[in-house]
């Protein structure tokens, strides 16, 4: 009798943590949409007796889809020209990286491995040229631009990049 309490108890621990894993990566996935892909601004000029307003708000949120095979496909940065395309298997998720017009991002990114997407939440080991490898996250968003809805992968990058003098940390993936 106390063999198979011992028994239930431990499967009750375990599916407790399988689910607050999942729940965790849930939590990070809308925290990256919201403090790295979501932004407001909001400017007010007057000159001449005129006034401008520019008002911009840019509103990321995770997309959680039930099959995994949905997140497959071609995904680019659009001003840019790198592109991911994701390849989604029954045991696998590899990455294509096809590189664009700017060797910044080139040097960066030359191969992501170990690939893992749970609730959203984009894992992976990204080996550069040098063949370092630092661990990269990402989200797969809905991001709400003034009212222009974009699906893609947004990815934290583990350093900063410059381009053109623009020092850049994060890339967006806008599916295609």
């Amino acid at each position: 009798m106390k063999h198979i309490r011992f028994l239930y108890t431990m499967l009750i621990l375990a599916q407790s943590f399988a689910m607050a894993q999942e729940s965790g990566d849930k939590q990070k996935a809308e925290q990256i949409a919201k403090e790295d892909f979501s932004k407001s601004k909001y400017l007010k000029k007057e000159k001449y007796g005129v006034v401008k307003e520019l008002n911009r708000v840019i509103i990321s949120q995770p997309v959680i889809k039930q099959n995994k095979y949905e997140y497959a496909g071609v995904y680019t940065v659009q001003d840019l020209g790198n592109t991911i395309e994701l390849i989604i298997t029954q045991n696998t998720i590899e990455a294509i990286l096809i590189k664009g017009n700017n060797d910044g991002i080139n040097d960066l990114f030359y191969k992501l491995k170990n690939i893992v997407i749970t609730d959203a939440l984009f894992k992976a080991a990204m080996i550069n040229k040098n063949g370092n490898e630092e661990m990269v996250e990402g989200v797969f968003i809905n991001k709400n631009d003034n009212g222009a809805i974009d699906f893609g992968l947004g990815i934290k990058l583990p350093q900063s990049i410059t381009i053109n003098g623009l020092h850049i940390n994060k890339l967006f993936f806008k599916k295609m």
